[in-house]
Formats: C-alpha cells, sequence, structure tokens
C-alpha cells in the first residue's frame, strides 16, 4: 500500500478542533472538550468471516509533542479502504488532542495519558513531567479508550509514538514485534530502557497478557522517514491475515 506524502499535513491541522474529520465518529471529548476521533474499517478479505477476524487498533497522538505519530495513523489510515486486510481495524490518529493543539506531551490537567491506565505497577510517585493523575483513568481521554478496547473486544495493540525508533512489545508480541521491526528497518526492543509504571504497554501486555506493539518513530517531520512508518503499519496489519492465524492464536485468550 503506497501512500502520498500531501495528505496527512492539510488534515493534520484540524485534528484536536470541534471539526470532525471526513468519515471519523466521536468517541468521546478531551478534558477541553475536543473531540477524540476513531474510524472503523472492517476486515476486506472475503475468505475471512466476520467471527474469524482479529480486530485491531492503531493509534497515535497519546503525547501532544509527537505529531508525526498523528500523521502517520491518519495517512495509513485514509488508505485501508483501498487495501485488502483480513482483520477489522480500529484507528484513533490522536487521543490527546489537547496536548496536540498546545504542542505539549501532557494533557490539559498536565497528566502522561500513558501513566493513567489501571495497571498493576500504576504508582502516584513520579519524575518531573510524568504525573500518573489521582487515580487510574482518571482522564477522559484515557477513559475513551479503554472503553474502546473493551466495548470493540479488541485482540491487538499498535500505539505509534516518538522518538525512539524501535518497536518495542508487551504482551505475546515478539513475533509480531520481529516482523515489524523488519519491515521498518528500526531495532526490535523488549525494554523501552526506564520504567513505565501505568502505561497501556504494562496494561494491556503485562498484566492481561494481551499483544501490544510500541512503535516508536524518530524524532523529527514524517518526511524524514514515511516509508519506514508506513511499511511497519502495514506489516503490523498484514500479520493478522489468514496465513499466520494458526501463528496468532497463541497466546490470545
Amino acid at each position: 500500500m503506497s501512500l502520498p506524502g500531501p495528505a496527512g499535513p492539510a488534515k493534520l491541522n484540524r485534528v484536536g478542533s470541534d471539526r470532525t474529520l471526513d468519515s471519523f465518529q466521536t468517541l468521546g471529548l478531551s478534558r477541553e472538550g475536543r473531540p477524540v476521533q476513531g474510524r472503523f474499517y472492517p476486515g476486506s478479505m472475503p475468505e475471512t468471516a466476520p467471527s474469524l477476524r482479529y480486530r485491531l487498533l492503531v493509534f497515535g497522538g497519546i503525547h501532544g509533542d509527537e505529531p508525526a505519530t498523528v500523521e502517520a495513523v491518519l495517512e495509513w489510515g485514509a488508505h485501508l479502504a483501498d487495501h485488502q486486510h483480513a482483520a477489522d481495524v480500529w484507528v484513533v490518529p490522536a487521543v490527546n488532542p489537547d496536548g496536540l493543539a498546545a504542542a505539549r506531551k501532557n494533557n490539559a490537567a498536565d497528566i502522561d495519558l500513558n501513566r493513567n491506565f489501571p495497571a498493576r505497577n500504576f504508582m502516584r510517585s513520579y519524575p518531573p513531567g510524568y504525573d500518573p493523575g489521582p487515580a487510574p483513568l482518571s482522564e477522559p481521554e484515557t477513559a475513551v479508550l479503554a472503553g474502546l478496547l473493551e466495548e470493540a473486544a479488541i485482540d491487538a495493540v499498535v500505539a505509534v509514538h516518538a522518538p525512539f525508533a524501535c518497536v518495542n512489545f508487551d504482551g505475546p508480541a515478539r513475533e509480531w514485534g520481529e516482523a515489524v521491526a523488519t519491515a521498518s528497518g528500526w531495532p526490535l526492543r523488549a525494554d523501552i530502557g526506564y520504567p513505565t509504571p501505568g502505561s497501556l504497554g504494562s496494561w494491556w501486555g503485562g498484566d492481561r497478557s494481551r499483544p501490544i506493539l510500541t512503535l516508536e518513530l524518530p524524532a523529527g517531520p514524517l518526511d524524514f522517514f514515511r516509508a519506514q512508518a508506513l511499511a511497519a503499519l502495514n506489516r503490523a496489519l498484514d500479520w493478522w491475515n489468514p496465513v499466520g492465524a494458526s501463528m496468532n492464536l497463541r497466546g490470545i485468550g
């Protein structure tokens, strides 16, 4: 699937505003009342019955100072309708529209949303800039994401972050991560290099033993690494096609 460059930046300016992205639906509101928007793309391979499709969530922009993640998810999602795929996919380009609008990492309450999930390692003590919030899921943005995970019965997650240029995994996702790392040319890392209490990876992958990849883009504009980012997302999706079904069933339950 080859994606053109210009589509992403034009739409990026609209994320976090009060205008709804074309074909996206509002899943909930941020702390400042901006829409957290998503779109569902059903699996399009006719040989895969709906009851046998895996359900994948791909999101970006949980940190507002990582705009390339939003742009990458938008560009990739815009062409999913033209790309045959077996999995059902939810795409959420910007989990933190308030942070994106202000070009800051945290949400409007200065909470690091990727420390606000109900992982067993959630803790209130934190270094500067990593406030996890008063309690797990205290923030409307994380509540939206957690609700989508449950209501859509998601099987696997790709969280797009920056700026470490690697593929990190939690839960039963090593083989999946290896495939995505090979496609992108970025290394696979089982550890991001520092503690992440209350993160989505700790909760979804660590506590719940569900597959999750953190696709870490490099620093800077998407123009510098568009091909690698889109190749990684394409491989993350195609991994869940019928050829890999028996492999992917292991560890998911």
